[in-house]
């Protein structure tokens, strides 16, 4: 059986936002069996919910666990993230308002990550925020080489995917800050694909918030014929809002293509 219906069976759990000397966060959970012997499955997707303000402890990787009758089983669940890792939790704080399971697509998708792309800790911390906080699939970044891994998932596990085209990677953990985001895009990623009728000078362009351009590449030739362009600009320092990065024809200033990017505060 699952957790959720051990609990409907009267089991009871205690969970608590923790955290070991050297820093690292974790979900310290006790479990106790008022029934026989039992195993018990915590899947992905499981959502053990705090106050209001924090978002929930989220376990991100299946733990199959065995308690004997009427005893209580201490677990340090290190898969999990969320308050406990980056979203404001103290150590020692209680998820005692009760526990759910995400979508099942967001379960599958975890299942797959874990699976496929186990070095993707950074990222499926990235995919929780798109079904908790309505984050863009833009924000799930992951090193170039695991992209298209990353987007196979996706595809064929979110009904009517589309691929933004674009990927937005945030400033890691300070230790000295408490191990929490900043918040602070660091780069963003992007693909264009472009059917020049003829050879030409370009320029890159990012459209600001306020209007702003600023030019991030002059004098870029681009010959005649379909072109597939990845452009990664620095980011470090921008405040959230919404971006757009347009190839101009440098001779007319009319856009041949363009990409809008969105970003999100993560503090």
């Amino acid at each position: 059986m699952d957790l959720l219906e051990a609990i409907d069976r009267g089991w009871t759990y205690e969970a608590t936002a923790s955290s070991s000397d050297e820093g690292t966060s974790f979900l310290t959970l006790l479990l106790t069996n008022p029934g026989p012997d039992a195993h018990v499955l915590i899947d992905a997707g499981t959502a053990f919910h705090g106050p209001d303000d924090i978002q929930p402890a989220v376990v991100t990787e299946d733990l199959l666990v065995y308690v004997s009758a009427g005893a209580t089983e201490e677990l340090f669940l290190t898969k999990a993230c969320g308050s406990a890792d980056a979203m404001g939790a103290t150590n020692g704080m209680p998820y005692e308002e009760g526990v759910d399971k995400l979508p099942a697509e967001l379960c599958r998708i975890l299942d797959r990550m874990n699976e496929e792309l186990p070095s993707s800790a950074s990222a499926i911390q990235d995919l929780v925020w798109v079904y908790t906080d309505d984050h863009d699939f833009a924000s799930v970044y992951v090193p170039e080489e695991e992209q298209k891994a990353l987007l196979d998932i996706l595809s064929s596990e979110v009904p009517d995917f589309e691929d933004p085209g674009y990927a937005v990677k945030y400033r890691t953990p300070d230790p000295d800050d408490g191990a929490r985001f900043t918040g602070e895009a660091m780069e963003a990623r992007c693909t264009f694909n472009v059917d020049m009728p003829r050879a030409m000078e370009c320029t890159v362009v990012l459209l600001q918030p306020d209007g702003e351009r600023l030019t991030l590449l002059s004098d870029f030739h681009v010959s005649r014929g379909y072109r597939l362009f990845t452009f990664t600009i620095g980011l470090e320092g921008y405040p959230p809002g919404a971006y757009t990065m347009q190839l101009e024809s440098k001779r007319f200033g009319n856009t041949i293509a363009s990409r809008d990017i969105h970003l999100q505060g993560r503090g």
